[in-house]
């Protein structure tokens, strides 16, 4: 989950590169794009308390991002997913659920900040529950300071 968060810094900031390489685009005012994605990702090798498998994530994105003709950059972005743990053993426990994500950036004159939230909830077939959820922030200001958290929580039941 710190690596969406990763990902979702570097994804802002190329996103503000590109709209402050694109001055004439901007200089007619605000400029937004929409983008609605959804896929299957596949993801074998997993190991999830201590069995090995194969994570499916079902999940469709959306993302806003707004820019303003004096360079302020606004990014939201949403995600929800069906979740389910394959594991390798036929005999081992399986886990379906569901997983939200949501992003907000926001930058303008050299200042950057953006939060991300994450809630991962799956059921097993042995009839136990994992909850995983994740607060992240960080902020970088025009002068360099930078605040940042990552307050991850994990439930079993």
């Amino acid at each position: 989950m710190a690596s969406r968060l990763a990902f979702v810094t570097c994804l802002t900031l190329a996103l503000a590169g590109l709209l402050a390489a694109a001055p004439t685009a901007l200089g007619a005012g605000a400029e937004a794009i929409s983008v609605v994605e959804r896929h299957v990702d596949v993801n074998p090798g997993e190991t999830n308390t201590g069995a090995t498998g194969t994570i499916v994530d079902d999940e469709q994105d959306v993302f806003h991002i707004t820019s303003l003709a004096d360079g302020t950059l606004h990014l939201t972005g949403h995600s929800t997913a069906a979740v389910t743990f394959l594991p390798d053993d036929p005999n081992g426990v399986r886990y379906e659920g569901h997983e939200t994500f949501a992003v907000s950036a926001n930058g303008t004159g050299g200042a950057f900040t953006t939060t991300m939230t994450t809630t991962v909830r799956v059921r097993a077939t042995d009839g136990s529950f994992i909850t995983i959820r994740e607060v992240a922030h960080l902020t970088v200001t025009a002068s360099g300071v930078v605040v940042a958290f990552d307050r991850p929580t994990f439930l079993c039941s």
